[in-house]
């Protein structure tokens, strides 16, 4: 689960830096006081973007505007900023306020001011020019830039300067991180101020806020609440609400309802903001939702109608409402929602590292700690050391330094128990609601297969059927709000690149107010076909594929149509103990992909690749592969892993589908089930994700089959203990897993 409280703006921060590994000098007397680092820093940037690199050409060109703003090459970075914006979401003009704090002050740069006073004078008659020009969206958007505090970019700043202390020469690297940061620093030490006054001025003519409301639940804990509307309408309206765990953006979200038509109302979950109850993430938002909703439809400014939307935790928080649905909640929109307890902070069974990284990130203070967040070294160092020690995955907050009473409660149900259960509706809740969904998600959606347990439970229980998808080829952040253009070195198809997030508000037009249904929802299911640049609609997930294609585990790594020596078997031996094949963590990943047009397949010795024959007609994949697994190992248990990718005619490979699963709870994630050693065993692999991709005449299916070992998550040695409590010292045994023919894979196929 990533953060979503990322607004367009806020993301367009956190983009990570890559470089290469040459030197740049740059001496510990250059920067030995603020006056003399305003005068080497803009030379370090010169130095700097004569050498910097990134095969990511957003990444590069998203990096370079900074470096040429600190080496007050201020007249470029405008254009550069526009070019980013059209290469990033494929319109400069809706987009026109993206990097805007960077490009003002720039342009106030540029003019040379010669004092505080005469910069201030100039900034102020920018803003007015520029900002009173710009949409309601744009505006919002202006608006998050200046909504942060100055400590969190000075405290970024100065740690970037204690990871190069006493160093002579620095790597290109380091020297963008530093200049990334100190482009932050400036930028707002000199506009932060100017801008909350401008934009406070501007809110104060338009709307009516209270960030103030603080209140109190049945059982004595607080929620904190924002309401913001229209100064100009005096009549009840319906009410927008997110339930948001990521606190400090919340006047702008709002902002942007009220600008719809609605009242826009967040309550952030219970400790955080002004609530000073303990902050326990997912434990209490289902029974403190009613009671939320209950304030808000007693209030003069509700009609009585309530809809919710949001994204990650926010799609969580919507599916918790539900469990205890109060009657003023007529719709919600959970988007890349996380399945508690399904994808996160486990998979499948399989818990993983981040979990403690994100839990510090949102329990750290009473909003959200950003820097901590994004201090990839802190994080590398300790997932690191847990990888090459071999410790027990319980022992990871104490190798981070600082045990942590949420994380050992999460590991402390490594099953589908009761503790988490009670967090979302199960069952006959499922069946009882009554109110229209709309739920978006991306085929590279880290939390698509949370997103998508919510979808098959309520098609399952629930017998109304008043529930849409919209699915196509996004990340956890577009599949909420823009899709990127490109994920990493994929282009996505024109056809695929709408806006999510109007989608959202015609959807409450819809629902809450009778407008028109939303153009794309054509029918329940709406997905786009990757490589054929069109929408399919169709009523339900299983008529996404109208053709299984089965394939058999073959001799000499091939996949067969049938299985003509089911007693055969591909041999794996994986050596528990190893440990010198650590990977930093890697934030440019979707779904575990850094590439998704590779050359030549990554490098895994823990993987086989099975490769089938060449289709004989071009056919389109269509929903999630499912594997039904024949093995026998000399151990209980074992998480298996296997990744789904097109071989084009050319050799060249497209990724479709990374999977994981313990095996032990793969019949049921709430009854683990040992397996017995040495005896050829039956594991079902249902659960994956999918993926709608068209395949050429000549592209042929590689499947990459083996065990998950590796940093991001748990290590099970298969001992049968709980695998929190299992270490290195349970791994002198290798593994040897034998891999029968008789496995067999299902693709699911739209044949033309």
């Amino acid at each position: 689960m990533k953060p979503s409280f990322f607004s367009l703006a806020i993301l367009f921060f956190l983009i990570s830096a890559s470089a290469s590994a040459q030197v740049i000098a740059f001496k510990t007397c250059e920067r030995k006081d603020s006056i003399t680092l305003s005068k080497t820093m803009p030379v370090l940037a010169q130095k700097t973007i004569q050498l910097y690199k990134d095969k990511d050409p957003m990444v590069y060109k998203e990096n370079l505007f900074r470096l040429q703003l600190v080496a007050k090459n201020y007249k470029v970075v405008a254009p550069m900023l526009r070019e980013y914006a059209q290469e990033t979401y494929g319109d400069s003009t809706r987009m026109k306020a993206l990097g805007i704090a960077y490009c003002w002050y720039a342009g106030v740069m540029a003019a040379n001011p010669k004092s505080k006073k005469e910069f201030a004078a100039l900034f102020n008659r920018l803003f007015q020019n520029k900002y009173y020009s710009m949409d309601d969206e744009n505006q919002n958007i202006v608006a998050d830039y200046y909504n942060r505090d100055i400590s969190e970019a000075k405290t970024d700043w100065e740690a970037k300067l204690n990871a190069i202390s006493g160093k002579n020469n620095i790597s290109v690297d380091e020297a963008v991180k530093l200049c990334r940061s100190y482009c932050s620093y400036i930028t707002f030490s000199a506009t932060l101020e100017l801008g909350k006054k401008e934009i406070q001025e501007a809110s104060d003519a338009k709307y009516s806020v209270d960030e103030n409301v603080l209140l109190t639940m049945k059982d004595g804990g607080t929620v904190a609440v924002t309401v913001v509307r229209l100064k100009t309408v005096t009549t009840p309206l319906p009410v927008i609400l997110k339930y948001n765990i990521y606190a400090g953006k919340d006047v702008t979200a709002c902002k942007e309802a009220a600008n719809k038509g609605y009242v826009g109302v967040i309550a952030n979950t219970r400790g955080k903001r002004l609530s000073q109850d303990a902050i326990e993430p997912f434990e209490h938002d289902a029974k403190d939702a009613y009671e939320i909703i209950d304030w808000i439809s007693k209030q003069p400014w509700c009609d009585g109608k309530v809809g919710m939307y949001g994204g990650s935790y926010l799609g969580f928080s919507q599916w918790s409402a539900l469990k205890y649905k109060h009657p003023a909640l007529k719709t919600i929109v959970p988007q890349a929602s996380v399945g508690v307890g399904i994808d996160f902070p486990m998979q499948n069974g399989v818990f993983f590292d981040y979990a403690l990284r994100w839990i510090h990130f949102v329990t750290n203070n009473k909003l959200i700690d950003l820097n901590e967040f994004m201090d990839t070294g802190h994080w590398d160092k300790t997932f690191k050391e847990y990888y090459t020690s071999g410790r027990p995955f319980r022992q990871l907050d104490s190798i981070e330094g600082r045990p942590n009473p949420i994380f050992q409660r999460w590991i402390a149900h490594p099953t589908y128990d009761s503790y988490w259960q009670h967090m979302t509706p199960q069952q006959e809740e499922f069946a009882a609601i009554d109110i229209p969904i709309l739920t978006t998600t991306g085929y590279y959606d880290d939390d698509q297969l949370g997103a998508m347990y919510y979808y098959k439970q309520y098609q399952k229980w629930n017998k109304n059927d008043n529930y849409y998808l919209v699915i196509g080829p996004y990340d956890h952040f577009g599949a909420q709000d823009y899709p990127l253009t490109s994920l990493n070195d994929y282009k996505i198809d024109a056809v695929a690149n709408i806006s999510i997030h109007n989608l959202i508000f015609q959807w409450f037009d819809y629902t809450l107010k009778q407008g028109p249904k939303p153009e794309l929802l054509k029918d329940k299911v709406n997905f786009e076909v990757m490589g054929a640049n069109t929408w399919n609609h169709v009523p339900s997930l299983d008529k996404m594929y109208n053709q299984e294609l089965s394939f058999y585990l073959g001799s000499n790594n091939k996949l067969t149509g049938s299985s003509d020596n089911p007693s055969g078997f591909t041999p794996l031996l994986i050596d528990l103990k190893e440990r010198n094949d650590y990977k930093a963590p890697n934030d440019n990943e979707y779904c575990g992909f850094k590439d998704f047009e590779p050359k030549t397949l990554p490098v895994d010795k823990n993987l086989l690749v099975f490769e089938s024959d060449p289709l004989d007609v071009p056919m389109v994949l269509s929903g999630a592969p499912k594997a039904y697994l024949d093995l026998e190992i000399n151990k209980r248990d074992l998480d298996i892993t296997f990744q789904l990718y097109e071989k084009k005619p050319d050799g060249s490979y497209f990724a479709l589908s990374n999977n994981l699963e313990r095996a032990s709870l793969a019949k049921d994630l709430k009854q683990r089930e040992l397996l017995i050693p040495n005896v050829k065993q039956h594991i079902p692999f249902e659960n994956n994700f999918m993926a709608c991709r068209q395949l050429q005449k000549g592209s042929r299916i590689v499947i990459l089959l083996g065990v998950s070992k590796n940093n991001s998550c748990q290590i099970n040695y298969g001992t049968g203990k709980d695998v929190s409590e299992e270490s290195i010292k349970d791994a002198d045994e290798p593994l040897r897993i034998k891999w029968y023919n008789s496995s067999k894979f299902i693709i699911p196929l739209m044949k033309q």
